[in-house]
């Protein structure tokens, strides 16, 4: 029996490259071969069990979210952007706290099908209440699911955080299992330090919100701002430190948002290997300072691209956040960005070798893409939020294609 083929005018392979009437061949949800050629791919015919005709389309890696609170996707629309961070937080607490498990599952659900519908196909979606837990795995969607703790600096609550963290997963769930020490103003150094025992015992990858706003690097480091009354004496160190301190600072850490960073962090992420998540759309709907990309960049850190929630975004759709970053003026090539919300957000994941890539041995993780007239292919997927013709996960198509033809190229 041969593997199924997926035949398409053109596809992106291994390295940014570009093949016309190219395809795949698949076979148990991994990618067999890349087809480089009209030719390459009437030969893989011969022998294929089926073969899937995708037209004019363009065959990509399905894009990664490496960012993402899909519970929140039940309080979209609830505030506008611009609310003061303060008051967000607020609501949000409230709001959640006031959702049943049920609602919060069908969230999930909900936020999962908007991802797929635009593209994505892995997810790194942070799970406060359990409800990823319970929902995530019974959708296509692929994910690592990072559970969240915090103790707010409360010595009476960090035992009972690190033993709801230390009950296992249901067996589905576990095999993606990463874990979120919320921020390091609102995790204790015991319960970082537990944390990152059991990410190591457990082979986790490890999500934490970073430098996100100056009021946490003024509790932090100073003991000062609107965060003094709320989480009492101050460690007065760095946010960073702490994280170093307790055995996190690694490639197996992805810091979110890093709005702030003080001179001298990004040389030391980058030689750690620790990668940085930017959620553009969030970022906006904030109304925040510029992202400090050319700190990062300078250092060589390891950009990655999400969504965040729709409680703080208006929408799901990775299209969109790749058209932000490219309209911010960094100056950076497509080429580059699409990478972020492919490659870079893969590995910001721990799933870097896995999906990300349309190779040999990787997952079968695509999207065809409608085509763009005259214009160069990066370009077009990067800044024209272009159509969709179908989603594919381990080979398996999981949003139908609106326009492609499905049949055998080989007659």
């Amino acid at each position: 029996m041969g593997a199924e083929v997926f035949f398409c005018a053109r596809v992106l392979g291994p390295t940014d490259r570009w093949f016309d009437g190219g395809g795949l061949e698949v076979s148990r949800g991994r990618i067999v071969r890349v087809l480089t050629s009209k030719a390459a791919a009437r030969r893989a015919c011969r022998t294929a069990t089926r073969a899937h005709d995708l037209g004019e389309a363009w065959l990509v890696p399905g894009l990664v979210d490496a960012h993402a609170h899909l519970e929140l996707t039940a309080l979209s629309g609830v505030m506008g952007p611009g609310v003061p961070f303060g008051e967000w937080v607020r609501t949000v607490i409230a709001r959640r706290a006031a959702l049943s498990a049920h609602e919060l599952d069908a969230a999930v659900r909900a936020g999962a099908r908007r991802l797929l519908e635009t593209g994505t196909t892995t997810v790194g979606d942070i799970d406060t209440c359990g409800a990823s837990a319970r929902t995530l795995a019974s959708t296509p969607l692929r994910h690592v699911l990072f559970r969240e703790t915090l103790d707010a600096w409360d010595p009476r609550r960090t035992a009972g955080a690190l033993a709801a963290l230390r009950r296992a997963l249901p067996p589905r769930a576990r095999r993606r299992e990463g874990l979120s020490p919320h921020a390091p103003f609102t995790v204790s150094r015991a319960l970082l330090s537990g944390v990152a025992a059991l990410a190591k015992r457990r082979r986790a990858h490890v999500a934490v919100h970073w430098s996100e706003t100056e009021n946490e690097l003024a509790w932090l480091e100073h003991g000062a701002g609107p965060l003094a009354p709320l989480l009492g004496s101050s460690p007065r160190r760095r946010g960073l430190e702490l994280l170093d301190e307790a055995g996190l600072l690694g490639p197996g850490l992805s810091l979110v948002h890093g709005n702030h960073p003080h001179a001298d962090e990004p040389r030391l992420l980058a030689e750690r290997g620790v990668s940085v998540v930017h959620c553009p759309g969030c970022h906006a709907w904030f109304g925040r300072a510029r992202f400090p990309f050319a700190a990062y960049e300078k250092r060589g850190v390891r950009i990655a691209l999400g969504t965040d929630s729709l409680a703080s975004n208006s929408e799901l759709d990775m299209r969109g956040e790749l058209a932000r970053f490219a309209d911010s003026g960094f100056g950076v090539p497509p080429a580059r960005i699409f990478r972020m919300a492919t490659l870079d957000a893969a590995a910001a994941l721990g799933l870097g070798g896995e999906v990300g890539e349309l190779a040999p041995g990787r997952a079968a993780d695509f999207v065809a893409f409608a085509p763009g007239a005259r214009v160069r292919p990066f370009e077009h997927l990067v800044r024209a939020r272009p159509r969709i013709f179908g989603v594919w996960i381990a080979g398996r198509r999981v949003v139908a294609p609106s326009e492609a033809r499905v049949n055998d190229p080989c007659t």
